[in-house]
């Protein structure tokens, strides 16, 4: 037996199926018009999760050595990390460390308004080849609210299978969530203290 729904939740459906629609729709404006100002990356961002990621951004730096590196999560800081960038000659002055993120979707949610604030509208964007799908699809969200793009560089796993189609749509949900009400969810996670 089907119940049929009210006049307010017909509207509330309605109202959030157009909202979802225009967010959607006005994003890819918004990329477009920040690819035609900004073809070019104008910094690197790296996500923490494995040393192999900071390796290779840091080769990756050599060939484009007039780039910022951005290293993002709570582990970025560590010694061995600044190590590794120290060793490829890149200038502490071109490395910076967000700190506070917990998870993919804080890592662009806390970077967001300082890339912004320091006029970045194009970044590389490093993780793993598993982790790029979910990463690329927070970004468009999160970044790209903002006219922000990313230019993703996936980094060889040895064959880790790719995240699942859950945690990607629970993360844009999350973006989504967190565009209009600044909160990404982060906290419900039972793994964090």
């Amino acid at each position: 037996m089907s119940q049929r729904l009210s006049v307010g939740q017909k509207f509330l459906r309605l109202f959030l199926t157009t909202v979802l629609v225009m967010l959607v729709g006005w994003i890819p404006v918004q990329i477009a018009i920040a690819r035609l100002l900004n073809p070019l990356p104008q910094a690197i961002v790296v996500l923490e999760g494995h040393p192999h990621r900071m390796s290779f951004a840091a080769q990756f730096w050599q060939q484009q050595p007039q780039l910022d590196i951005w290293l993002s999560g709570v582990g970025v800081d560590n010694p061995g990390y600044r190590q590794i960038f120290q060793a490829a000659g890149v200038p502490e002055a071109q490395l910076h460390f967000e700190v506070r993120s917990t998870d993919t979707v804080k890592n662009f949610t806390d970077m967001r308004q300082e890339l912004v604030a320091r006029g970045l509208r194009h970044v590389y964007l490093i993780t793993s080849d598993y982790h790029i799908r979910r990463s690329w699809a927070i970004a468009f969200f999160v970044f790209g609210s903002r006219g922000m793009i990313i230019t993703p560089i996936a980094v060889p796993s040895g064959g880790l299978p790719s995240e699942s189609p859950r945690r990607v749509l629970r993360d844009c949900l999350r973006s989504i969530l967190w565009i209009f009400t600044r909160y990404s969810g982060a906290d419900l996670n039972p793994n964090l203290p």
